[in-house]
């Protein structure tokens, strides 16, 4: 989640991550709706597309994407999403929430 090496015991020489994206993920899936739930073992994101239903007044969030982390990593997803929300905002401008 982060480009800066992994902390490590004093002494220890420091690892990088290098994050490999295999071809048949490599263009991503997109969505614009996200369902968070968890365990007392996990929390699962549920990344969705909106999709209009046959029924009137009804919207279908089709998931695209499931996605289950440990608890412990909850705090360093939220702080690389904020670093990364304010490095967009800084380069392209304020995000506005819809409705």
């Amino acid at each position: 989640m982060s480009d800066q090496p992994n902390p490590t015991p004093e002494g220890q020489p420091s690892k990088q991550v290098q994050v490999v994206v295999p071809d048949d993920v490599k263009h991503g899936d997109y969505a614009n709706f996200l369902v968070v739930s968890h365990s007392p073992h996990e929390f699962t994101l549920d990344f969705c597309q909106l999709m209009p239903a046959k029924e009137q007044g009804k919207v279908n969030a089709e998931v695209v994407s499931r996605v289950r982390i440990a608890p412990t990593m909850v705090g360093r997803v939220l702080n690389a999403l904020n670093t990364n929300l304010a490095n967009y905002e800084d380069r392209f401008g304020q995000v506005k929430a819809l409705g």
